[in-house]
């Protein structure tokens, strides 16, 4: 199955992909539906939306961390309010650690993908006050490519109605097709060798 990437966003892909899944530890491991291999889909995602939107590379470069790092926190699969925050404080965290800048679009957008849009949209636009625009069109793509998961749950778990940009609506059929292509679990496992190996959310909140 064709992921659709560029070359370079094959190549950046790959590049993430084996720091997802070498260098950042997750706290529940075990899940069947928030672990490596859903945020291995969501940086897919947000990539692929990423070149639809005509993203920048430092743009670019925000969506991906925040994809690989957005779910390692948790502590269950339920909602877990709270688990965007504490991957926002392990992202910052390991940057000091490696003595790295930490990107606070990066740790903001995490910090609130679990949250209300409204109450997302008014964090970040107290936190950017000089220009939150280019931030909170960042933070509507990250939920989109998060939402595009969904359907992991099943095939009527996504609500297009609540995806918020349209690069995310065209890209619904891919996102369905992960998984419906192969009607067996090992089929849809196996949909994801493309995409370098191993193989939330459209609801209102």
């Amino acid at each position: 199955m064709e992921n659709g990437l560029s070359p370079f966003g094959q190549k950046r892909y790959r590049r993430w992909h084996r720091f997802l899944w070498e260098k950042v530890p997750f706290l529940h491991e075990d899940s069947f539906c928030h672990a490596k291999d859903h945020c291995a889909r969501v940086l897919l995602f947000c990539i692929r939306l990423s070149e639809a939107c005509g993203l920048g590379e430092g743009e670019t470069e925000v969506l991906c961390t925040a994809a690989v790092f957005h779910d390692c926190r948790r502590f269950d699969d339920g909602r877990d309010v709270g688990h965007g925050q504490r991957a926002a404080d392990e992202y910052r965290a390991r940057c000091a650690s490696l003595g790295l800048c930490c990107d606070e679009r990066v740790a903001v957008i995490m910090a609130f993908h679990d949250r209300h849009d409204a109450l997302g949209e008014q964090a970040i636009s107290e936190h950017f006050r000089s220009d939150p625009a280019p931030v909170l069109r960042l933070y509507r793509i990250f939920k989109d490519a998060d939402a595009l998961d969904r359907f992991r749950f099943g095939p009527q778990e996504l609500d297009e109605r609540y995806l918020r940009t349209e690069e995310a609506r065209l890209l619904v059929p891919f996102a369905r097709s992960l998984f419906l292509d192969d009607k067996s679990d090992e089929g849809a496992d196996a949909s994801f060798s493309s995409f370098g190996g191993e193989g939330r959310d459209g609801s209102p909140l």
